[in-house]
């Protein structure tokens, strides 16, 4: 690095030091020739150091210039015109060549230093090749899905009515009757386990592959049959929790009368049952988790039921979610002792309320369903849906037809002396809708209207039962 040093400054020093103030201004003015500033040729200056350090060197150079003008050397003394020209070439030379140094020329600055072009994080390389994604699906796209056309719509046989189809499938028994027939003789040991964990409060629950309605029913007969007991039938399409109620009160209690709420007969069920504490009844429930047996209301009757000391349970389930109906306080009431019992024999009864591929589609499963409903209704009730059922029917070619209005329907049953008051009324409908007999729907003017949710060929065949019982 090259300090300037003022000629007053020079003066003060002794002899001695008269050589090295020459050679250092014979260094000076050969620094000043080789920046070309005492000829007329101009000398291009190319800076050797690398292009990061050259802002590092250029900064602290011109402050290096501003210090030498204030140093207390120079603060008190004035300097030669001489001196004063010189030290503002140099200045002007060390501006210029810094600010060649900061923007060198392109050839200069390619042929010197060459910096790599960064790569953006935006800027994507051009695919050449097709990623993983297309080439699944182009290798999967192409394929043809080959869809089997054999359905049973081309066959050319016709369907069967479900006496025909029972009674060929009962003809052809099962490849595995014996294997079969020794489950169930396996099973058949553990009923005085049973009848003993009865005893005991527990309530015993049978699950597994297969139809557990035979092994039930031999448990009734070998075992229940000198007991009294009640066999429910959870797969039935149209059983409710009132019809159960009903049939314990009137038919295994013998009450006379009626009640205005489940909660009321069961209110009966626990004081009678607590009265007599040698009586002892045992509820058979096939298929608990039945469709119409799966609501809360229902689930909490029955556990209720199931907690009376002299009340036993024996329940059947055969979906596999059935666990979740239960919360941890009503298994806490049905207190059950979990039996596996698979069986493998045939769901021949539990679907027979259900519509199959094989059978011709006939009114016959909807007639059957309501006309076990409607036996189990009071008289009263049986005439309100038989004088619904007659105005649908004298409408039925009336495409306009939307239904009969409640106040309408009302006058009617009190012309026919069928109800007192709308409440009467109201309690039945919601009897029937409960059933799935009826459906209800409000009009763009608002008013309610009542219509029969059976097909009117059905109708009439009920219509025709009933007129000969």
């Amino acid at each position: 690095m090259v300090t300037f040093k003022s000629p007053a400054a020079r003066r003060t020093r002794g002899d001695g030091e008269q050589d090295v103030d020459e050679n250092e201004v014979f260094d000076e003015q050969n620094y000043i020739q080789a920046l070309g500033a005492g000829s007329n040729k101009k000398v291009q200056f190319v800076s050797t150091t690398p292009h990061r350090l050259r802002k590092r060197m250029t900064t602290p150079s011109l402050q290096s210039d501003s210090d030498s003008e204030l140093s207390p050397s120079d603060s008190g003394e004035d300097d030669d015109d001489d001196g004063m020209q010189e030290e503002q070439k140099v200045k002007k030379e060390d501006k210029e060549n810094s600010k060649t140094s900061r923007t060198p020329s392109k050839a200069s600055s390619a042929a010197l230093y060459k910096t790599p072009a960064k790569k953006s994080k935006t800027t994507s390389e051009p695919l050449t090749q097709p990623s993983m994604v297309e080439e699944y699906f182009e290798a999967h796209g192409s394929s043809k899905i080959l869809t089997s056309d054999r359905t049973l719509d081309r066959l050319h046989t016709p369907k069967l009515d479900r006496e025909t189809l029972v009674r060929l499938l009962e003809g052809k028994p099962s490849c595995y009757y014996k294997e079969i027939q020794q489950l169930h003789g396996k099973h058949r040991k553990h009923f005085s386990k049973w009848m003993l964990q009865l005893q005991l409060g527990f309530s015993v629950l049978v699950y597994g592959l297969g139809s557990k309605k035979a092994l039930l029913e031999d448990f009734r007969v070998s075992h229940l049959s000198e007991e009294i007991h009640l066999v429910i039938n959870g797969f039935f399409p149209s059983i409710t929790l009132k019809s159960i109620l009903n049939a314990l009160t009137c038919e295994v209690l013998d009450h006379q009368g009626s009640f205005r709420t489940p909660a009321d007969q069961i209110q009966f069920i626990t004081q009678t049952l607590k009265d007599s504490p040698d009586l002892h009844v045992y509820l058979l429930v096939h298929n608990i988790d039945g469709p119409m047996l799966r609501g809360e209301k229902t689930q909490s009757a029955l556990g209720q039921l199931a907690s009376l000391p002299n009340l036993h349970l024996v329940a059947s389930l055969d979906h596999i979610n059935a666990p979740i109906v239960w919360d941890q306080f009503k298994q806490s009431q049905f207190n059950w002792l979990w039996w596996e019992c698979v069986t493998f024999q045939h769901y021949a009864e539990e679907t027979s309320y259900e519509n199959s591929l094989l059978v011709q589609q006939t009114g016959a499963l909807a007639l059957s369903s309501l006309t076990h409903v409607l036996r189990s209704l009071t008289p009263n009730a049986r005439g309100i849906f038989k004088l619904l059922v007659k105005f649908q029917l004298e409408n039925k070619d009336n495409p306009s037809y939307t239904g009969l209005s409640f106040q309408d329907f009302y006058q009617r049953c009190r012309e026919a002396f069928l109800v007192n008051s709308d409440l009467t009324l109201r309690t039945q409908l919601t009897e029937f809708r409960d059933h799935k007999l009826i459906r209800t729907r409000k009009g763009a003017d608002g008013v309610e209207y009542l219509i029969v949710a059976v097909d009117a060929s059905t109708l009439m065949d009920f219509l025709e039962n009933e007129e000969g019982d």
